[in-house]
């Protein structure tokens, strides 16, 4: 029951990240149910392919798609979906809109057959990307929707289901992981405490929307942010400004080509035509200022990202030098992203405090197939026996370990048994199963119990 309830909250939190950031951006509301209903396809698909021989398995993860886009299709465009994928060929006044909800359907269902693999320490990696996104989708979803104002009751639905959802599924995950190696359970009074905090904090933060949603409080954010932007803006509007001198026929010809391009697949209406206005000098200063004032948050994107790229390169020149084989490799475009990346999870959280050892091995291992389960439970027991002062050396295989350890162990057969399936995982994983992982669980299980009684090599207690 409590896998169940997980399951239906990460299906609501991964319906709910398309359906707000989609809603800001364009301003498009989906059906919310539509949404949930892909990933529940997806998810479906992805179970029962596990269960299923070849060549049935592919076959049910092939369907899953369309099936899922032909539900979601006729959700919200009427009740005879096959008829409406016709608008799918150009000129059709709905073709940029029904080419969007395929698109959406197709991600949600990539989404669902990923469901299962989720662990505590994905869900949280998720939910910083998932803060990122959403965030940028608020900020630039004025500037694409030209200022048009979205559904605000809808928006605001979205972000409290989006927060709620994500921290019931992150609290149930931790608990469903806690259970099979502590044996916790959800009773009532844990339930109490969960709802009581998910409340608050939901609560608090329509609280702070709410005080902080009037039009004087938000015109001075906007006013302070501009402000605070407007340097980067000068910088930006000048380097816009000589691109524009120097290759202007080029971008006009471009975002002309664009704009045809966009008109052919109808995703707005034509623009009204806009009266005569006063041309820019383009050969004077006003140029600049009438760019930095109209455009502040974008152009000051340019100078910004200028920065980023030289704090990385800065970066890559001051790093040392690794001695391993992988450092040395010619890849130049994935150390380059690898380094991004890093850089990037710096910025997000610079005062994180960051794993080194096993516990950034087993913060790696985020995976639910029965290989990644048994490498967990071992690196488990790892932490676990160096915390009693039994630390394995690099050199060492895990069979010279066991042979290290089991003299300290009051019972070595489950050090044994998880020994075996670990060395299985690591080196012929193809034949591990869910029932191997199960009894290397239980084994990792059975030396936590007996963790006080382990003994040194002298005899004392650890």
């Amino acid at each position: 029951m409590l896998r169940f309830v997980r399951i239906v909250l990460l299906v609501a939190f991964e319906a709910t990240v398309v359906a707000l950031s989609l809603l800001a951006l364009t301003g498009v509301a989906l059906p919310w149910l539509g949404l949930a209903g892909a990933v529940l396809v997806g998810w479906l698909a992805d179970t029962a392919s596990r269960r299923l021989r070849w060549p049935w398995h592919r076959l049910v993860l092939a369907v899953a798609p369309p099936v899922a886009a032909t539900g979601l299709v006729g959700l919200a465009f009427g009740p005879a979906p096959v008829a409406v994928w016709a608008a799918l060929l150009p000129g059709h006044p709905q073709s940029g809109l029904v080419y969007l909800t395929v698109l959406c359907a197709f991600f949600l269902v990539w989404r669902g057959v990923r469901l299962a693999e989720h662990d505590s320490a994905t869900l949280l990696s998720l939910a910083g990307k998932i803060e990122v996104v959403v965030v940028a989708a608020l900020l630039l979803g004025p500037l694409l929707r030209a200022g048009a104002v979205p559904q605000r009751e809808l928006l605001l639905g979205y972000v409290v289901t989006l927060v709620g959802t994500g921290l019931a599924a992150l609290a149930l995950t931790h608990l469903v992981e806690t259970a099979t190696v502590h044996g916790q359970k959800l009773d009532l009074r844990w339930t109490m405490l969960l709802v009581g905090i998910i409340g608050s904090v939901l609560l608090v933060s329509v609280v702070l929307t709410a005080t902080l949603s009037g039009d004087v409080t938000l015109d001075a954010v906007v006013t302070v942010l501009r402000w605070l932007l407007l340097p980067f803006a000068l910088v930006g509007a000048g380097l816009v400004y000589l691109l524009t001198t120097v290759f202007g026929d080029l971008i006009r010809s471009l975002f002309a080509l664009l704009g045809q391009a966009l008109a052919q697949m109808n995703l707005r209406p034509e623009p009204p035509p806009t009266p005569d206005t006063v041309p820019v000098d383009d050969s004077s200063l006003s140029a600049v200022v009438t760019l930095a004032q109209q455009a502040t948050f974008v152009l000051a994107l340019i100078p910004l990202a200028v920065l980023l790229i030289a704090v990385l390169l800065w970066q890559r020149r001051g790093r040392r030098v690794a001695i391993d084989e992988e450092r040395e490799s010619l890849d130049v475009g994935q150390s380059v992203l690898n380094d991004l990346r890093d850089l990037l999870g710096l910025l997000r959280n610079p005062f994180q405090r960051r794993l080194h050892g096993l516990q950034a091995v087993l913060a790696a291992l985020r995976g639910n197939d029965p290989v990644t389960r048994v490498r967990r439970a071992y690196v488990q027991v790892l932490l676990m026996l160096e915390q009693r002062g039994l630390r394995r050396a690099p050199a060492q295989t895990p069979a010279e370990w066991y042979a290290t350890v089991a003299p300290t162990l009051s019972n070595p057969v489950p050090l044994a048994d998880l020994t075996a399936a670990y060395e299985q995982a690591r080196y012929r994983p193809d034949g591990v199963d869910a029932a191997e992982a199960g009894r290397a669980e239980q084994a990792a299980q059975a030396l936590y119990e007996q963790k006080d009684q382990i003994r040194r090599d002298d005899g004392g207690s650890v």
